[in-house]
């Protein structure tokens, strides 16, 4: 019995109709198949396959190699997704040690120099996209690949910081002083973190999960940068290399600037590598030189503030000792001033001064401002004016006796971006 490919025979042209011009030795590879079939000899007085396939044999060979190259080049593809999951440069929150999660803090001066390291990293990676949350600290960090390399950024609430309620833009000081126990447990046992107003940790968990895997599967074979925040990164990092939230606990805290590489293929990830901060060198890191970080508990003491007398005065405490006072006296035109601002001896050898900025940012912001002015310092006041420069602010206005310094703190993308160009010019 003759062997049958199908149930019906297809009607053929006969030999005399084959195109003499085709060759049969080193034939065009790229031969399709529907003028294949046109070509095969099949009269109908040859009643064996066998025999329809021996007369056509030269131009099997001619269609079935790049019908096997696309076979093997589809075993090949892969539909890898590459993630650098990148954490923000170091932000207010971290230079003012409070507790920011989804309040929307923005870059210090040496997280500038972070970036501008970050983007020496990443100069000659080729990116397809970059993500980052909604917040300015993620968003002015997104810079060193988004707007170097020429890419639009695309922002995702759900790659968010944790929320972390009514503890929102509190002193970590204080919230050891007042709420010990959820420190604790926000430190030790995220199990059993909850304040009002929170998210939980296994919440940010899945979020952050959903988000990366929308991310991944919409780049299949691509490279995207995603920035986010510290605990964030810490908790998904850690769920993707098959930790409990409890072992996640016992992790470190990643470096500003941190990065995650992550590899998504067939629905899984893969963690290459994790906390990655090669790029800085501890002139400029911002973890790994603050204490809190080898404290058991997970924070330092420090100092935290008490409203005094009129709106915008507070006294600096320590445990329950008064060891200075900061203001902020107006606030006009986007404009608040620094009024009073003092601190003890003690307490100025142990750096703690610009920590009071923060509060008088925090408090300037709260009424509408953008930008923090010293007001007049005279140029008698030489460590004034030296601290006005260390901690950020810009000198505006000058005159013999006196010189006038701001922070602007108003996020804008084209003088983010040129700031940090100066950066990474000089």
């Amino acid at each position: 019995m003759a062997l049958r490919f199908s149930a019906t025979v297809m009607p053929m042209i006969a030999p005399a109709a084959m195109p003499a011009a085709i060759p049969r030795q080193n034939a065009v590879s790229h031969i399709s198949i529907t003028p294949l079939l046109t070509r095969l000899v099949c009269p109908h007085k040859i009643a064996s396959y066998a025999a329809i396939f021996a007369a056509n044999r030269h131009l099997l060979k001619i269609s079935f190699r790049p019908i096997m190259k696309l076979r093997k080049n589809k075993v090949k593809e892969k539909h890898m997704t590459t993630i650098y999951l990148i954490r923000h440069a170091e932000a207010e929150g971290n230079l003012y040690r409070r507790a920011h999660g989804w309040y929307n803090s923005t870059i210090t001066d040496r997280g500038y120099r972070q970036i501008a390291a970050l983007a020496k990293r990443f100069a000659n990676t080729k990116f397809d996209a970059v993500y980052s949350s909604d917040r300015f600290r993620t968003i002015i960090t997104a810079l060193s690949i988004y707007k170097t390399h020429g890419l639009p950024l695309r922002t995702v609430r759900a790659l968010r910081e944790i929320d972390v309620g009514y503890w929102e833009d509190t002193p970590w000081a204080e919230l050891e002083r007042i709420d010990p126990e959820q420190l604790a447990n926000f430190s030790n046992d995220s199990q059993n973190w909850h304040v009002p107003g929170c998210e939980s940790f296994a919440e940010v968990r899945e979020r952050m999960r959903k988000a990366l895997t929308d991310i991944a599967e919409a780049h299949p074979n691509g490279t995207v940068a995603v920035f986010s925040h510290g605990m964030a990164m810490r908790i998904i990092v850690g769920t993707l290399q098959g930790m409990t939230l409890h072992e996640i606990d016992k992790t470190g805290h990643a470096e500003n600037t941190a990065v995650a590489k992550l590899e998504y293929e067939n629905g899984t990830f893969n963690v290459v590598f994790r906390d990655d901060a090669s790029h800085l060198g501890d002139e400029i890191a911002t973890v790994r030189k603050q204490p809190w970080v080898n404290d058991p508990k997970g924070f330092e003491g420090g100092i935290y503030y008490r409203a005094s007398g009129e709106a915008g005065h507070f006294d600096v405490m320590h445990g329950e000792e008064i060891i200075g006072a900061v203001s902020v006296e107006s606030c006009r035109g986007g404009v608040g001033t620094i009024g009073e601002f003092w601190l003890e001896e003690d307490a100025q050898k142990r750096d703690l001064g610009e920590k009071l900025v923060g509060q008088a940012l925090s408090y300037a912001r709260s009424r509408g401002c953008s930008i923090l002015s010293t007001g007049r310092i005279p140029k008698s006041n030489a460590i004034a004016l030296h601290c006005a420069e260390k901690w950020g602010f810009r000198p505006v206005c000058e005159d013999a006796e006196s010189v006038t310094f701001e922070k602007n703190f108003e996020y804008d993308e084209e003088s983010c971006y040129r700031r940090l160009q100066e950066v990474i010019g000089n």
